[in-house]
C-alpha cells in the first residue's frame, strides 16, 4: 500500500471513529459500503449465526423462523459479515449454510458495481481453505471475476468515495488536530476546516499556524489564510482576542483589507503582546495609507503612540 493510501486510511477511521447521525460515511474497504461500528457489525455476525444454527437444525420454533427472517433481510451492508460467515460455515459438516449464503453473496455482489467491494470479495473467499467446498467457492470466484469484465466491457468508471471527514463535526476536527501527530492527516483536517464557515474552525487552523514544525506552520498559515478570506468583518472583528496569534493577525488583516469600520478595533493589536501580530498588521496599515504613519516598536509607550497616530489617521480619513 502506497503512503498515500496509507494516509487516507488513517483519515477514514478518524471519520467513522465517530459516529454522526445522518447518512455513514464509507467503509475503508469498498465506497458503497457504510461504515458500521463494532456494534452493528458484531449484530450482523450475530444475525448470519442464528440463521447457521437454524439451517442446521439447532435452533427451531418462532427464534427459528426469525432467525430466517433477519437473514433473507440482510443487504448490502452485510456483505463483509457474509463473508465472516462463508468461512464459518465451510467449517461445519453441514452443506446447506455454505451454499445459502454464497447464493445470498453471489445475488448480492452480482449486481454490484463497486470494483473495489468486488476485489475485497474475491480475495476474501479465495483466503478460505475448503477442499469440501472447494468448487462452489471456486464458482463464487469466478462469478466476481465475470462481473469486473462486464463492468470494464461497459466502461462503468469506479465510484469515488466520499469525502469522510466532512461528516465530523467542527469540535471533533479541533479535537482531532489536538491529538492527531502525522502531518498528512493533520493537513487533511486543515482542509476540511477551510470549508467550515464557523469562527469555531478558527481554533483548529490556528493551532497549525502555530505548528512547531516549519513546514506544517506555513501550510497551516495558508489554510487559516483561505479561510479567513471568507469571513465578513463580524466575523473577524470576533477573532481579534482570539488565543492564536495567527488567528488574531489574520483577522486584524481581514478587517483591514474589507477597510471595516471595526478596523478600529483591529488597530488594538499593535500593542499585541506577539511581535508577529504588532508587525504583520503595521505591514498590512502602512499598505493601505501609503506610507508609514507610526512604528509600534517594542515598548508599551512606543506602541500606545503608534495606536494612537494610526487612529488619528483611520479618523481623517474616513472624514475626507
Amino acid at each position: 500500500m502506497t503512503l498515500f493510501c496509507q494516509v487516507w486510511v488513517a483519515v477514514l477511521h478518524l471519520a467513522w471513529a465517530q459516529d454522526q447521525p445522518g447518512t455513514k460515511p464509507n467503509a475503508p474497504i469498498a465506497p458503497s459500503l457504510p461504515a458500521l461500528t463494532d456494534e452493528e457489525e458484531a449484530r450482523l455476525d450475530g444475525i448470519i449465526d442464528r440463521f447457521m444454527r437454524y439451517d442446521t437444525g439447532k435452533l427451531g420454533g418462532a427464534a427459528g423462523t426469525r432467525a430466517l427472517e433477519e437473514f433473507q433481510q440482510l443487504g448490502n451492508e452485510a456483505i463483509p459479515a457474509l463473508l465472516r460467515g462463508l468461512r464459518k460455515a465451510a467449517e461445519l459438516e453441514h452443506s446447506c449454510p455454505v451454499t445459502v449464503i454464497a447464493k445470498k453473496l453471489r445475488l448480492l455482489l452480482g449486481r454490484s458495481d463497486d470494483r473495489e467491494l468486488l476485489e475485497f470479495a474475491r480475495d476474501e473467499i479465495t483466503a478460505i481453505d475448503s477442499t469440501r467446498y472447494r468448487g462452489l467457492l471456486t464458482d463464487l470466484r469466478v462469478g466476481l471475476t465475470r462481473r469486473q469484465a462486464d463492468l470494464d466491457r461497459l466502461g462503468t468508471q469506479p465510484r469515488k468515495p466520499a469525502n469522510p471527514l466532512a461528516r465530523l463535526s467542527i469540535d471533533d476536527l479541533n479535537r482531532r488536530i489536538r491529538t492527531e501527530r502525522q502531518e498528512k492527516i493533520l493537513v487533511a483536517l486543515g482542509k476540511e476546516l477551510t470549508e467550515r464557515k464557523e469562527t469555531a474552525a478558527a481554533d483548529g487552523l490556528g493551532q497549525l499556524a502555530s505548528s512547531v514544525y516549519p513546514s506544517l506552520k506555513q501550510e497551516g498559515s495558508r489554510l487559516l489564510g483561505i479561510w479567513m478570506g471568507g469571513r465578513d468583518g463580524r466575523q473577524a472583528a470576533e477573532l481579534l482576542r482570539h488565543e492564536s496569534a495567527p488567528v488574531r493577525l489574520q483577522a486584524a488583516r481581514r478587517l483591514v483589507q474589507l477597510q471595516d469600520p471595526k478596523t478600529v478595533d483591529a488597530m488594538v493589536l499593535l500593542k499585541d503582546p506577539v511581535a508577529q501580530v504588532r508587525e504583520g498588521l503595521h505591514a498590512d496599515l502602512v499598505g493601505l495609507a501609503g506610507k508609514d504613519v507610526a512604528k509600534p516598536g517594542t515598548t508599551a509607550e512606543t506602541q500606545g503612540k503608534a495606536l494612537e497616530l494610526w487612529l488619528d489617521w483611520w479618523s481623517t480619513r474616513r472624514m475626507e
